[in-house]
């Protein structure tokens, strides 16, 4: 696919907090963002990007029919940042930017490894973009942080027997849904509840574990197993995202630990805390690793991190690899490595 001299077209397909930050990173990179879409009927439909984001000048307006938008917008690679799993809805927006011509990069967990869970709609979709000829990949924070550093550090050692993490991250930082999918503000009798009557997707660890599994070269034995609990505040605490206190005793979020076993014997295992942080707590990636015997060998901790923001930085930094990748639904396995790019000209 050719590009302007301006560097490849962008649109982005969801203005929450995570897509605004995108087009902030955007337009201190000098990229050329050509189209913004929201939900029909949104209260952002209408309105300048630049009034959204906080970036003067920027007069491309938010659209809600995103197939006409596209259509009349031509961009090489669409944006999304609209949920988590790839369902119905989210196979259409998918599939709406890939009718388009255009390539697609997404923070969609799912997506990070979409065939773990043999989706239907995963093979469809992959279908479809080899039909025509463009390419699908997830990526995010996972990426960089659960995924690359962590393959990295397994290549410095002769003897790998485990890899485990722990991980926090604030909810705050991600807008209202997210705190909602994370249970903020239920009783721990409502998420017991919830845990036993819901048919819960797979976690976000769930697809970065079968990731790393095929970075490093592992086999699964089958689909990692997954553990949750809550956590409950110690006293009230304020949620800024859904603009409401947690009591003491109801829920801030909740952890997931998800263990993947191999066939090589390498178990692989990671805890991912997601909730609303109380004053001074901030974001972390902890990893260790042991020997076939279960002795500690090495030690990565990445401290006050800004998960929100890696997210969308990475993905921006991710969109030169996906422009020159295969069509298909892509995994970051197949990528380059991770890189910061100045410009977002390929080659």
């Amino acid at each position: 696919m050719s590009k302007t001299s301006e560097g490849p077209r962008i649109a982005i397909h969801g203005l929450g907090a995570m897509g605004l930050d995108i087009i902030r990173i955007l337009h201190r990179r000098r990229a050329n963002i050509v189209a913004g879409i929201v939900r029909p009927g949104s209260d952002k439909e209408g309105r300048r990007l630049g009034e959204l984001a906080g970036v003067p000048g920027l007069a491309v307006t938010a659209r809600g029919d995103a197939a006409r938008a596209l259509r009349e917008a031509r961009p090489d690679i669409v944006i999304v940042t609209v949920s988590t799993y790839l369902d119905d809805t989210q196979y259409e927006v998918f599939s709406t930017a890939v009718k388009a011509g255009a390539d697609v990069v997404t923070l969609a967990e799912e997506m990070l490894h979409p065939f773990a869970t043999d989706s239907r709609l995963a093979r469809d979709l992959d279908a479809l973009a080899k039909d025509h000829r463009v390419t699908v990949t997830g990526t995010g924070h996972q990426d960089a942080y659960w995924v690359n550093l962590v393959s990295v550090l397994a290549g410095s050692t002769h003897d790998l027997g485990g890899v485990s993490g722990r991980l926090s991250w604030n909810v705050d930082d991600f807008g209202p849904v997210l705190a909602q999918l994370q249970r903020v503000g239920t009783t721990t009798e409502e998420f017991a509840h919830w845990l036993t009557a819901v048919e819960r997707k797979p976690t976000f660890t769930y697809y970065a574990l079968h990731t790393l599994a095929d970075v490093i070269g592992l086999t699964p034995r089958g689909p990692a197993e997954s553990i949750t609990e809550p956590v409950i505040a110690q006293r009230d605490t304020y949620c800024k995202t859904l603009g409401a206190t947690v009591e003491r005793g109801r829920l801030l979020g909740y952890t997931d630990t998800d263990t993947l076993h191999t066939k090589e014997g390498v178990t692989l295992s990671v805890s991912s805390q997601g909730k609303v942080y109380e004053e001074h707590e901030t974001d972390f990636n902890e990893w260790r690793l042991t020997d076939s015997e279960g002795n500690p060998t090495l030690h990565l901790r990445n401290s006050d991190l800004k998960t929100a923001h890696t997210t969308c930085a990475t993905l921006v930094n991710r969109i030169p690899d996906v422009i020159a990748a295969r069509p298909g639904i892509v995994s970051i396995e197949e990528l380059p490595q991770l890189r910061y790019w100045t410009e977002l000209h390929h080659g």
